[in-house]
């Protein structure tokens, strides 16, 4: 399961990150980490982005990415 497959307002913990380069030292400057909790706070109009919380930062993520970061429900 992917962060773009949970719902607004459910958590989960990330489970593993399928990203390599930039984007992947972004998100871990960010503190979206493998073992943090992550929650969806809001969908964009057509799902076409997704706004998470974690490690006290929200971030807005795009559909690509979000599907590429798995998480387990807790």
């Amino acid at each position: 399961m992917s962060v773009f497959d949970l719902k607004a307002g459910e958590c989960a913990e990330i489970s593993r990150i399928d990203i390599e380069g930039g984007a992947r030292s972004r998100l871990d400057a960010l503190g979206i980490k493998v073992g943090e909790k992550v929650e969806v706070i809001a969908f964009s109009l057509f799902k076409s982005s997704v706004l998470i919380s974690c490690a006290a930062v929200r971030v807005g993520v795009r559909k690509a990415l979000a599907k590429k970061i798995e998480v387990r429900a807790k």
